[in-house]
């Protein structure tokens, strides 16, 4: 009897160590599964580093909204290798088929607060280019950013007011810093003298002085405590690690060197459901719009002199053909990269076969950049004593409004 009781305080011992071991072989393995995952999280790449390591342009479409009235749109350009960032100005106002609502309408027509992935597709037909990225704020948010930041400094260049309103905002020029509310009010409303040239500069001044609080204030957007704050005041796919590694390569750009660009083309009335709308049509059918944004994205890269922050260049542009407006057209063209086109009209002749630029000062680098701008290939030298003018563009037959064909030598 005493043999049996042994043997069973034997066996429970026995089962009480195996259980002692099985249960720490459990907590180790739970131990490296947790390690792992901790491990996974911290090192994996988001989709924002993703594009960045590849060493591409990280495209990011940010739209600022009221319900379904997108009153900011622009599209960032970044180039991870010079860190060069280039913004377009996106109107609502922009004209063209919107297959979706099946009419002519301004872009902004599609845009859905609650989903803005149709809008990205139309802003993605318009000019040629991939985006993959997509922020939208509603005006709060847009508000609560703004403060976060603490505020913008941004410079008025005249007196504004908006007094058609019933509390009136009037603000003098010169440098002031706004709160969320009255920084989103004078980006939103209209001033009393505004035209639409205004209105662009006004929103492209507003993202670039965001750009400044951004990079001044990095560190602590990207510290853990601010991190939730900062990922509820944006509306992403997102996720929380891709936004501090798209707020991370906004504070390595300098902000007094991003490239400003926007839509060049023709103010049309057009019909719309029974009502005229004044809609802005790029010119020809968008082409020349996508042109320019390749042309920008190669800027940033540093394949092309961004003259705006160097040299001004003088060009004269010459039409030498029979179509009328080509020479205004293409001026547009020259201005948006930075050129200064300080003289429009037409040639001797309407019927010149080739596009000829013209060297007039002897700077034959200024004359190659300004003739890649419309891959002319026939350049000359002709100086002229004194002149004004750096470059002569004179457009042939075989320029068809963005680019030169090639038509052999």
């Amino acid at each position: 009897m005493l043999g049996f009781w042994r043997h069973t305080e034997e066996s429970i011992m026995a089962r009480k160590l195996i259980n002692a071991t099985s249960i720490l072989l459990i907590l180790i393995f739970l131990a490296i599964v947790v390690t792992g995952v901790f491990l996974y999280l911290q090192l994996r790449t988001d989709s924002v580093q993703a594009v960045i390591s590849q060493g591409g342009v990280v495209r990011t479409l940010v739209v600022a909204h009221e319900e379904n009235d997108p009153f900011l749109s622009v599209l960032m350009l970044y180039n991870p290798q010079t860190k060069r960032l280039a913004l377009l100005d996106i109107p609502s106002s922009v004209g063209m088929v919107l297959r979706p609502l099946g009419r002519v309408d301004g872009v902004g027509a599609v845009f859905d607060g609650t989903d803005s992935d149709v809008y990205r597709r139309q802003i993605e037909q318009l000019t040629g280019v991939a985006i993959p990225f997509l922020i939208s704020l509603d005006q709060q948010q847009l508000q609560h950013l703004v403060d976060l930041l603490g505020g913008l400094e941004l410079f008025i260049i005249t007196d504004y007011s908006d007094s058609d309103r019933a509390d009136a905002l009037l603000m003098p020029s010169g440098l002031v810093r706004l709160d969320g509310q009255r920084a989103v009010r004078f980006l939103r409303n209209a001033g009393d003298s505004d035209n639409d040239l205004e209105r662009v500069g006004r929103r492209q001044s507003f993202v670039q002085a965001m750009l400044r609080e951004i990079q001044s204030q990095n560190e602590f957007l990207l510290h853990p405590d601010v991190v939730p704050l900062r990922d509820r005041y944006m509306t992403t796919e997102l996720e929380s690690r891709a936004i501090s590694s798209f707020f991370r390569t906004l504070g390595q750009i300098d902000p007094e060197r991003v490239v400003r660009r926007r839509i060049q083309g023709t103010v049309r009335t057009v019909d719309v459901a029974g009502q005229p709308r004044e809609l802005l049509f790029p010119h020809f059918e968008g082409q020349w719009l996508q042109q320019s944004v390749q042309q920008v994205e190669q800027t940033i890269a540093g394949a092309v002199e961004d003259f705006a922050e160097t040299v001004v260049v003088t060009v004269e542009i010459l039409n030498g053909t029979g179509r009328t407006g080509l020479a205004r057209r293409t001026a547009e063209l020259y201005e948006g990269l930075g050129f200064e086109v300080v003289r429009v009209g037409n040639a001797d002749s309407t019927d010149v076969t080739h596009t000829l630029v013209i060297d007039r000062r002897g700077f034959g680098d200024l004359a190659e950049q300004a003739a890649n701008v419309i891959n002319a290939r026939r350049l000359v030298t002709d100086v002229e004593a004194d002149s004004e003018i750096d470059v002569t563009v004179i457009l042939g037959g075989d320029f068809d409004g963005s680019t030169v064909r090639a038509t052999g030598n």
